[in-house]
């Protein structure tokens, strides 16, 4: 009786793990949509950048931005920034 058993328990327990492949197999499906839908949108934005970029230098007069803006430490300002609203 104890071979029908195992059997069995070795039956149900590839039916659950089928279930699982199954579940897992449609939650990776939806992740792959997401991210393509993520680099579509990523892609749009990359184009709107480029596109306030070559704006910006079609407008300026050629002297380049610094990539990031040093800020003063906040003793040393003179004028602190306005309180923000929640």
């Amino acid at each position: 009786m104890s071979g029908i058993g195992d059997a069995l328990k070795a039956i149900r327990q590839a039916i659950l793990l089928e279930e699982r492949i199954t579940s897992q197999s449609k939650k990776l499906e939806q992740l792959a949509v997401s991210v393509v839908e993520m680099d579509k949108r990523l892609a749009a934005l990359e184009g709107r950048m480029e596109g306030f970029l070559a704006a910006a230098s079609a407008f300026g007069s050629g002297a380049r931005r610094p990539a990031k803006l040093i800020e003063a430490a906040p003793k040393e300002r003179s004028n602190p920034p306005p309180a923000q609203e929640p």
